[in-house]
């Protein structure tokens, strides 16, 4: 028997990944409005990527000393390795980890690990539009209760964000996101916690790089 608060719950949840499914479609048909910044997508004749794999990631690091105490942050964006399915598109899997440490101790760690998907414009010949879909599984350990024993957590979160990429030459580029739609959900012996993120502020800004990676074998051009 479901009771009303699970059917509360699965209505906000049904919500929430209508939200963050129209929120990736509109990127995704974002083509129409990027045509006027130039961009389209590449053709399958045209030189492109297709076939190559790419590896991405970022990792910070923040500390803050006061008088009376040390915290510091590590945290890595998701490092993912994916493989171009078309010119325009790429799917694979990726990884993220962050912790919370207060005067050496650690208070907080989290891992996540899926899948992703990312279609892309190209604006111009330096620039491109990209969009990118997450949806991860995500354990981890926080202090909990008076004894400052630690909790194990686990959940999922589901992620949806744009980027703008500056094509470096040799397989780099640069990704600069500037939002996010997002929500973490996660149990602990104490219930459920939820947290999401939606807009542009400084928590969804971020800076990244990837390369792309070709194990094709290069045909011999004929020189006769």
């Amino acid at each position: 028997m479901i009771t009303n608060i699970e059917q509360i719950k699965m209505k906000n949840l049904n919500k929430t990944v209508f939200s963050l499914a129209v929120a990736g479609m509109s990127m995704f048909s974002g083509q129409a409005k990027a045509q006027f910044l130039g961009g389209r997508r590449l053709k399958s004749d045209e030189e492109g990527p297709k076939g190559q794999f790419m590896v991405y990631g970022s990792l910070d690091y923040s500390k803050i000393t006061t008088p009376s105490s040390t915290s510091s942050t590590v945290s890595s964006a998701p490092i993912g390795l994916g493989y171009f399915i078309n010119n325009n598109d790429v799917i694979g899997i990726n990884y993220a980890y962050s912790q919370n440490a207060v005067d050496h101790t650690v208070v907080y760690k989290q891992n996540e690990a899926g899948i992703w998907y990312s279609p892309s414009l190209a604006l111009g010949k330096y620039f491109l539009l990209i969009a990118q879909v997450d949806a991860h599984y995500v354990w981890g350990q926080q202090v909990s209760g008076a004894a400052a024993s630690m909790e194990n957590f686990n959940g999922y979160r589901l992620r949806a964000y744009p980027l703008i990429g500056i094509v470096l030459g040799g397989g780099w580029a640069l990704k600069f996101k500037f939002a996010e739609l997002s929500m973490l959900q996660t149990k602990t012996k104490e219930g459920w916690t939820k947290t999401s993120v939606a807009g542009i502020s400084g928590s969804t800004f971020g800076v990244g790089i990837s390369k792309n990676l070709d194990f094709r074998k290069k045909s011999k051009k004929d020189d006769n």
